[in-house]
């Protein structure tokens, strides 16, 4: 991965159907070649991703923006984009929700790759932990220790189902990131799936797009696409809430048990910190 900051090359236009709304929905990424950051465009305005505020996580995560923008599902799109260590890039919704594509953010990585980063002429920015911090809710927890590189950690435990307890550790770079993250797929209890949908969650999924999972296992023909698959989806899903940061911090994180809502009260620790070094470095 380079130490200077990219953009990507060219534009990209991924369309599909939004995996809670049930809607067809599309998104654009463009590059920015003078301005810095992740940006979200509509109509013509442009907002820094330090500007949204998340909404209430509900298997997913929304955001909106000044003027009450809102986006929802941003999660695997943003993990695709740190994750290949692009810095400065536009998003345009055409909808209120990304599009949720085969349920990973490998088709989105995979299309920024095959497009290429361009190189700009200014090192990237980078931000270190100072002191350790660590948030909980109701027996989940996440710990973010000072380190020199980025690491996750991550535990799930669903005792008596097909998941069981499942523990991905990865540090993490552009290569393993593509090879055990990017592919891993969004993933629902097939007994969780009439609730969510009575809620008004799900309702544009599908075998294709999610893994439904039985009493033993993937009900999908694919079945599971990398080892340890469903850690390795909220290894994906907590670095895509990170990146609302603006800048993922270079930390040994644990996360045990962890979900959308925890992932983003870290995320409210962290961006205060996050935002003071970045002023420092301006």
């Amino acid at each position: 991965m380079t130490a200077n900051r990219c953009t990507i090359a060219g534009s990209a236009l991924f369309e599909g159907v939004g995996i809670h709304t049930g809607e067809n929905t599309s998104v654009r990424i463009s590059p920015l070649a003078e301005e810095r950051g992740i940006c979200f465009g509509f109509g013509g305005r442009r907002y820094r991703i330090t500007e949204a505020e998340h909404l209430e996580a509900r298997r997913n995560t929304a955001i909106t923006f000044p003027g009450g923008r809102t986006v929802r599902t941003v999660e695997h799109l943003l993990s695709a984009i740190v994750g290949v260590g692009l810095d400065d890039v536009l998003i345009e919704p055409f909808g209120p929700e990304i599009p949720i594509m085969d349920g990973s953010a490998m088709p989105f990585a995979a299309r920024i790759l095959e497009i290429g980063l361009a190189e700009k002429d200014e090192p990237k920015r980078c931000f270190s932990l100072s002191a350790p911090v660590c948030v909980d809710i109701e027996g989940s927890s996440i710990t973010a220790v000072p380190s020199d590189r980025a690491r996750i950690t991550y535990i799930i435990d669903y005792p008596g189902t097909g998941i069981g307890t499942e523990m991905k550790d990865v540090i993490l770079d552009g290569e393993t990131y593509i090879n055990e993250i990017a592919p891993a797929r969004t993933f629902v209890l097939q007994s969780e799936v009439d609730a969510l949908r009575s809620s008004g969650l799900g309702l544009g999924g599908d075998f294709e797009n999610v893994t439904i999972i039985g009493a033993d296992g993937p009900l999908n023909r694919v079945g599971y696409r990398v080892e340890r698959e469903c850690a390795a989806h909220k290894t994906l899903d907590m670095l895509g809430d990170l990146a609302l940061l603006g800048i993922v911090p270079k930390a040994r994180y644990t996360c045990v048990r962890g979900g959308h809502k925890l992932h983003l009260k870290l995320m409210d620790r962290l961006i205060r910190m996050v935002r003071q070094a970045a002023d420092r470095g301006r």
